[in-house]
């Protein structure tokens, strides 16, 4: 059975327990460490897996922290778990930054009422509400059986403002914005169990801590990822995600590589991952699922993401993808299994490996 972390103290322990070796990176705006876990054997180049960036998709970092060692190869395997430790420990964590205490609330109500007695109302309506605490942004948007993605509405509230009413986010600028996940029966997330971040960019665009891997301004996190990546050089990336907005269903993110022998080897490990995974049982997305123009399918549920047609800089993966080698992202709708989701971001890893491995024989 797979592991629900629920603080991210546990999720040290066992990252210490498990890995050869654990390298602190930085240090995230709580004092938490973002850590690198080392597994796997000496052979180069080395494989790198992370997850966690949004702290709401929790799957991913289960699976991470149980490839550190499980993941049988003779290559170098370097893990960050999580990256994002102050989402990890939940909202009432992330609350605790700006007021200076740990608040308790049972709900919306009593949280939103919190929120505008503790600080600054930038905006409110019957939707949505952002205030600024002390050097922090907080936000809520409430679930219902329409609204089961509350956090990806609150984020598009944000973009609405830098599109339609900039000013409003005029105190925000290189902040990080924090939101409750408000995730009705999600295994490992739930109403208030993780804090989903945002970042609002100097020139008020509203990002998370899976971009700036491509700025001079960027948040501890990215920056960390940045050095690490730059020592290691890995041949083959992951990055373990979930969506919020897709039911018990898969998609992998697969990216045109630089090279045509590395594009071959991109799209072999993207067709026999999306053959494992189908063959476990599991149901693939469709282009429904997807319905985006950063995207272009080459067979069910393989989408080829082209970074300079979304804007936004690039994520993890993108960065990877042009600057190390092979790079691929996961997408589990959140509302399957805990342990089903788990199950697909091991065999994305492992099937993907199994062909990387065949590459440098």
């Amino acid at each position: 059975m797979a592991t629900i972390y629920t603080r991210y103290e546990d999720l040290l322990s066992e990252t210490l327990r498990r890995a050869q070796d654990v390298t602190v990176l930085g240090n995230t705006v709580d004092g938490s460490p973002v850590v690198v876990a080392r597994g796997g054997g000496d052979k180069t180049p080395g494989i790198f897996i992370t997850a966690g960036s949004h702290s709401t998709e929790h799957a991913g970092v289960s699976a991470a922290v149980q490839l550190i060692d499980e993941l049988d190869t003779e290559h170098q395997v370097y893990v960050i778990p999580t990256r994002d430790p102050v989402g990890h420990d939940g909202f009432a964590h992330a609350l605790s930054l700006g007021i200076g205490e740990l608040p308790s609330f049972d709900d919306f109500g009593q949280l939103e009422e919190i929120l505008r007695g503790s600080g600054d109302v930038l905006f409110e309506d019957d939707e949505f509400l952002l205030v600024l605490i002390g050097e922090y942004g907080y936000a809520s948007a409430r679930p219902s059986e329409e609204r089961r993605n509350p956090q990806g509405y609150g984020y598009g509230r944000m973009k609405q403002f830098h599109r339609d009413q900039p000013e409003i986010l005029a105190p925000l600028l290189g902040r990080r914005v924090y939101q409750p996940a408000g995730q009705i029966g999600v295994d490992g997330t739930n109403l208030f169990d993780r804090a989903y971040t945002l970042i609002v960019s100097l020139e008020g665009e509203i990002l998370h801590i899976n971009r700036f891997h491509d700025t001079d301004w960027a948040p501890v996190e990215p920056r960390v990822t940045r050095q690490l990546l730059d020592e290691v050089r890995p041949g083959i990336s992951f990055d373990l995600h979930e969506s919020a907005g897709m039911d018990d269903r898969f998609w992998l993110s697969a990216r045109t590589q630089p090279d045509p022998e590395s594009q071959e080897w991109e799209a072999k490990a993207a067709t026999a991952t999306i053959n494992a995974i189908a063959a476990s049982g599991a149901t693939l997305a469709s282009e429904k699922d997807a319905p985006s123009k950063w995207f272009d399918m080459s067979e069910q549920a393989v989408f080829w993401l082209d970074a300079t047609r979304r804007g936004e800089g690039f994520n993890l993966m993108d960065f990877c993808s042009r600057t190390y080698g092979l790079a691929f992202g996961t997408e589990m709708g959140m509302f399957g299994t805990f342990d089903g989701r788990v199950d697909m971001a091991l065999t994305t890893v492992r099937t993907a490996v199994s062909v990387f491995e065949q590459r440098y024989r």
